[in-house]
């Protein structure tokens, strides 16, 4: 008896530490937006803001409002920052903006859909492997015998991220495909990301999907998680594509892990804690992974070969993956080029520092 109430005692303080870890485990690998939302104002021609480090930032971004935040908004350079509010300029909107205060979420999207891009835009659906299809957009481009290049958003948002990035391959004259994947904000359903190690596929199928249709050369352009995809089909097949482009990527997950328990003012242990419930064959289980995370394969700055020139923008402003982890996954690859920009959220270095950013992206593209 006193051994069963030994059990039992242990169990009960046991079970709130299991649960606490197994939240963390969720966050690292959901799939649910986590958009912050804001009060905002509109004043004349200005957007009244709270002082934040986004909303203080340079550069132009969007603003969704209105009923299930479907309406754009486009708001330009700061014009003052007094008592808590930020003041900037707004230039446009898809729908007429409040006067009075009303919810909204800042997010670096400067365009509001595709048609932003291209009129004769398209919708398709890339064929996957496993008999199903992920949607995508299509962007064409006049000279067929131009490369394409595949657009690859990160986690927890959507394709128009990617929009920044397809713009300047517009310019260069070249076709664009915006691809999703399974657990991608609008891709295929999952309710959990295994981080590339099973998504490096659906990018594989729409490589393919793009050679059958008639692509001579394939460039991708990856943000954030996005590059895990990219880096890992190279693993895989070290000629998959001809070029690569890494925004603000993530190349060490086990690193990033790190940062994000230190960000949260955790104490340290609960990184391994973390990774290991990952990547245990049973504790994956109970958190909803298919099967358990190899930290050590999603890990693209040691013990990887990169083949193909490859264009890296990140900045020392990125509070979610680490620059240092950048600068180490190009210090460690001869065919990397660094551009680092301005400091800026994660994500956002084409808004904050959008000449040279697009200008480092733009020559890449049109190298040949």
């Amino acid at each position: 008896m006193p051994a069963l109430v030994a059990v039992a005692c242990l169990v009960a303080l046991l079970a709130p530490a299991a649960w606490f870890i197994r939240m963390l485990a969720r966050r690292v690998v959901g799939v649910e937006p986590r958009r912050k939302t804001v009060t905002a104002r509109r004043d004349d021609q200005t957007m009244v803001l709270p002082v934040s480090t986004a909303s203080l930032a340079a550069g132009q971004y969007g603003l969704w409002f209105g009923p299930n935040f479907e309406h754009h908004a486009l708001v330009g350079e700061v014009l003052s920052s007094d008592q808590g509010l930020v003041v900037r300029r707004f230039i446009k909107s898809t729908a007429p903006v409040p006067t009075e205060p009303f919810e909204a979420q800042l997010t670096a999207h400067v365009m509001n859909g595709p048609a932003e891009i291209d009129s004769a835009w398209e919708n398709v659906d890339v064929p996957l492997r496993d008999g199903t299809s992920a949607p995508a957009w299509l962007f064409r481009s006049e000279s067929p015998d131009k490369p394409w290049v595949i657009h690859v958003q990160g986690i927890r948002t959507s394709r128009l991220v990617t929009l920044r990035s397809v713009e300047v391959a517009q310019r260069a004259g070249l076709t664009s495909l915006v691809i999703t994947y399974r657990g991608a904000g609008d891709g295929p359903p999952a309710t959990v990301s295994s981080l590339g190690q099973r998504e490096w596929s659906d990018l594989a199928d729409a490589v393919a999907y793009a050679r059958a249709q008639g692509a001579v050369a394939i460039y991708v352009v990856a943000w954030s998680m996005g590059a895990g995809l990219a880096l890992e089909l190279l693993r895989r097949e070290p000629d998959a594509f001809d070029r690569l482009a890494l925004i603000a990527p993530a190349t060490n997950w086990r690193e990033i892990v790190r940062r994000g328990v230190k960000n949260a003012g955790l104490p340290g242990f609960l990184t391994r804690a973390i990774t290991w419930a990952l990547g245990s064959p049973v504790a994956s289980r109970l958190i909803g992974l298919p099967a358990p995370i190899d930290f050590d394969q999603l890990d693209w700055v040691n013990s990887f070969e990169l083949a193909v020139p490859t264009l890296v923008i990140h900045s020392k402003g990125d509070e979610e993956i680490p620059f240092e982890l950048t600068d180490d996954f190009a210090s460690g690859h001869a065919t990397v080029t660094l551009i680092e920009t301005s400091a800026a959220p994660h994500g956002w270095e084409l808004n904050v520092d959008r000449e040279r950013a697009m200008s480092a992206l733009s020559s890449w593209l049109e190298a040949t």
